[in-house]
């Protein structure tokens, strides 16, 4: 039976430590002045310069590269809907919030970010797939923005999805394995398309970073 095409970004599951995964997100702030980009849970974020006024550290959204100078930070996995203030009573607001849109900010936003560099997430592969043999190895990611169709009626979701497996040591995402669900079924040798794979990172702003003297501060100078 052919899987289904519904990306939702990358979705944490566990941590590697022993000591259990928390699913506790840390607070960021996405500043007025990122016009360009669409956040959705889901997606991944990288560290920005600066801060909010309180000392939140800005994020913007990550294009996919390996380097030290575009590090992932971690995943959104939720969007404030209100900040603290004046009285809300009245107000109407969405509590299901999941998505800020690219375009003119007046406000700084915010999101929380599961930014442990040893977290295991779940992730959909393209129409091109990946074969049993491959499970073992790397992969690279497709940016886009958060997807607006009729797959998701509720909301707009992620479209990070993973492609290109392979034994390349640079590729940032490294597979563990095919979720285990009935639906998630591979074509035996073949490859298959939108499987969804379990994972970790190769390359992370809080773990490792690609070589000795790489460091993360050089492209954060304001």
């Amino acid at each position: 039976m052919a899987l289904i095409n519904k990306p939702s970004g990358f979705s944490p599951v566990r941590s590697l430590l022993s000591g259990g995964f928390a699913e506790q997100g840390t607070l960021y702030a996405i500043p007025t002045a990122d016009t360009t980009n669409s956040y959705a849970i889901g997606d991944v974020v990288m560290s920005r310069s600066s801060t909010d006024a309180n000392g939140v550290r800005y994020v913007q959204k990550w294009g996919g590269a390996t380097t030290t100078s575009a590090l992932p930070l971690g995943i959104i996995v939720g969007i404030r809907t209100a900040d603290p203030g004046v009285s809300l009573v009245g107000t109407s607001l969405s509590l299901e919030t999941t998505y800020i849109p690219a375009g003119t900010r007046t406000n700084v936003r915010y999101v929380y970010v599961v930014d442990d560099p040893m977290v295991v997430f779940e992730a959909q592969f393209d129409a091109t797939g990946v074969t049993q043999a491959q499970l073992s190895m790397n992969a690279a990611v497709t940016i886009s923005a958060a997807n607006q169709t009729s797959l998701s009626p509720s909301a707009p979701y992620s479209d990070m999805v993973l492609t290109g497996p392979a034994v390349t040591a640079t590729l940032p995402i490294r597979m563990l394995g095919a979720v285990q669900r009935p639906e998630n079924v591979l074509n035996g040798s073949s490859a298959t398309p939108y499987i969804r794979v379990l994972c970790k990172w190769n390359y992370h702003e809080y773990g490792v970073i690609g070589s000795a003297s790489g460091t993360v501060v050089n492209y954060l100078a304001v």
